[in-house]
């Protein structure tokens, strides 16, 4: 796991991105699928753009140096105006991870994906090929 992390002028830690990176499937074929989590952004330091940054910064990583096809993340429906601002895009087709029951459709919160080296797609099977990030 990598992280990105900003700073304040002041010099105290601000802002958190997660940033992962995983083999999975789409649509039967291998991809190189990026993930973001655990974006966090002390109150006190919120409604700055620190968490953008941050964000901006992780998505150039993961594009330009990790070299993903296309990155993912998961989020409530409250923020997704949020990072489609960013360039996130609601992905409508199903995602499949592992469970301890077996192979199960992801349905908890949505998922947006960003292009990398290919354009995200919009719709289709996107399997995780092993548990949740």
């Amino acid at each position: 796991m990598w992280r990105v992390l900003v700073w304040d002028e002041a010099g105290r830690l601000v802002s958190h991105v997660g940033v992962l990176v995983r083999d999975a499937t789409y649509n039967g074929q291998p991809v190189r699928l990026g993930g973001i989590g655990g974006v966090q952004t002390h109150p006190d330091a919120r409604g700055k753009g620190y968490a953008s940054a941050a964000l901006s910064r992780a998505a150039q990583v993961l594009r330009d140096t990790l070299e993903v096809d296309f990155s993912q993340l998961v989020c409530r429906p409250a923020l997704l105006s949020y990072y489609a601002r960013l360039g996130w895009q609601l992905f409508g087709g199903d995602v499949y991870v592992d469970q301890p029951t077996g192979r199960q459709i992801f349905t908890f919160n949505r998922t947006m994906l960003l292009s990398g080296r290919i354009p995200a797609p919009q719709d289709g099977v996107l399997d995780l090929c092993g548990l949740p990030w």
